[in-house]
């Protein structure tokens, strides 16, 4: 049964969705624009349904991905969810940090590769999945609240962020699945001549251009790499919008930010940064390539390049793949042995030349972070009441059973 508030429209949480920073608990000890404020109230940590439906508006899984288009090369995989993906690779990887320790939200896998019930929240009743998913598929990484140094957060939002009571999500770019898998698609569709910017030379590729079969566009390693930001941003982004539209909905406050340094944040999540092998180049850094036994890149040094493109056809093509006998059950691609001869090349010249995968790119990237808490109803009412509405006026009523306290101080 969910609360009130779940059937919120649309289009009346769009227009009223907005940024709103102030938690219970939190202080304003600036004077700038008259908002010096010290929060009366304590804390309340979101409950297990909160928390449940806004990591599944992060990235539950909703049913089968549409399927009007079964192409040379497709998708990775036949997951639908509430945040689009680019060729259903899933990207996107789910932390949040809170009062009882720091969680990774894993998707729900399917028991079959291609489910035929291709729509998984179509009644009331299928609702249940958001409290089954959370329960089933959350795997607790630590038993405290991720312990971020407030000098690595922005000074105007250092008071407001990472307190008790809050939660903060954390959505991790894995760029190294969608990297090889976009990668096969292009070469069999564009017939692409991957090209080294750098030293003027195929990259890797050069008795395939020489035979005519890749003679398509030159296309330069940095002209490809550029891509995976920008796609994998665009993962993270629509994620963390439906986050706060679903906080809109739910009366709660949300916070999407750049102002706390993520490479702190990812080294808190273990997350391993593999050194540059060889020479590399001379603006390399280290590749933050995975969260061992959790999130690990198709890339060293959890997999050589040969393992890292062979397991991505694998989940195209064999028997448990998309396209393979337990999922769609098409055939291979005639060039396929071909097209993988030639992402393997390619993938080992990036990686031995430059000493990293991707070379311009990270493997893993946290494209923003965003925190959720309950607001200070009085912080509201005293400075900017025009922002709130009745749901964020009846949130603590309707969610948590309680009237909401607005004391000042």
């Amino acid at each position: 049964m969910m609360p009130l508030g779940f059937e919120a429209p649309l289009f009346h949480t769009m227009f009223r969705r907005r940024t709103k920073r102030f938690p219970l608990g939190g202080r304003l000890r600036a004077v700038r624009g008259g908002l010096n404020y010290a929060s009366s109230e304590q804390p309340v940590p979101l409950s297990e349904l909160e928390t449940a439906i806004l990591c599944f508006s992060a990235s539950g899984t909703t049913g089968v991905t549409a399927e009007e288009v079964r192409h040379l090369m497709g998708h990775l995989t036949a997951t639908g969810r509430t945040a689009a993906s680019p060729c259903a690779s899933l990207t996107l990887e789910l932390f949040f940090s809170n009062d009882e320790g720091v969680f990774y939200y894993k998707t729900p896998p399917f028991p079959d590769i291609v489910p035929k019930k291709r729509v998984r929240m179509a009644t009331l009743s299928d609702r249940r999945h958001i409290l089954d998913d959370y329960r089933s598929n959350v795997i607790r990484v630590s038993d405290r609240r991720l312990p971020i140094p407030r000098e690595t957060i922005g000074s105007a939002f250092e008071s407001m962020v990472d307190l008790p009571g809050t939660t903060l999500f954390i959505p991790i770019a894995e760029t190294t699945r969608e990297y090889i898998n976009m990668l096969m698609t292009c070469l069999a569709q564009f017939r692409w001549q991957l090209w080294d910017e750098v030293k003027d030379q195929p990259a890797g590729v050069g008795k395939w251009i020489d035979s005519g079969f890749l003679n398509g566009d030159r296309v330069s390693i940095y002209r490809y790499e550029s891509l995976l930001p920008w796609i994998c941003n665009l993962e993270a982004g629509i994620s963390m919008q439906n986050v706060s539209l679903a906080a809109q909905a739910m009366g709660l406050g949300a916070f999407m930010m750049h102002t706390v340094d993520l490479k702190t944040i990812m080294k808190l999540l273990n997350m391993r940064f593999e050194e540059v092998k060889g020479e590399g180049f001379p603006q390399a850094t280290p590749n933050p390539a995975g969260i061992p036994g959790l999130v690990e890149g198709y890339c060293p040094p959890f997999r050589d390049m040969d393992k890292a493109v062979d397991d991505i056809a694998k989940q195209k093509w064999g028997p448990s793949g998309i396209y393979g006998t337990n999922g769609y059950n098409l055939p291979t691609a005639k060039l396929f042995d071909e097209l993988l001869d030639i992402a393997k090349s390619y993938c080992h010249y990036v990686y031995d030349t430059y000493g990293r995968f991707p070379k311009y790119q990270d493997a893993l990237f946290i494209p923003i972070v965003m925190q959720i808490h309950h607001l200070d109803l009085g912080f509201y009412d005293r400075f900017l009441p025009e922002y709130l509405d009745e749901m964020d006026r009846a949130h603590m009523l309707l969610w948590h059973g309680t009237p909401a306290n607005r004391n000042e101080k």
